[in-house]
């Protein structure tokens, strides 16, 4: 059973890797395929999303530096 369910994620990871345009830059980004799932997980805890895609759009934002905001007073 174990052996078939980490084929199965493998299976899971290269389909994403050749389908998704998103992922293989979220791979880029984060050290490990654990960390980039853990934070799907916490985002995914949190906030709703219409989509996978609109997940994998606002993941590498979330990595963007916001802009400085202009000082008042």
């Amino acid at each position: 059973m174990l052996a078939s369910l980490i084929i199965l994620a493998f299976l899971v990871h290269t389909v994403l890797e050749w389908m998704d345009d998103h992922y293989p830059l979220l791979r880029r980004k984060l050290p490990s395929r654990q960390r980039l799932f853990s934070d799907i997980r916490a985002l995914t805890s949190d906030l709703c999303f219409e989509s996978w895609d609109a997940l994998m759009i606002f993941m590498p934002q979330s990595f963007e530096p916001a802009p400085p905001q202009p000082e008042t007073g």
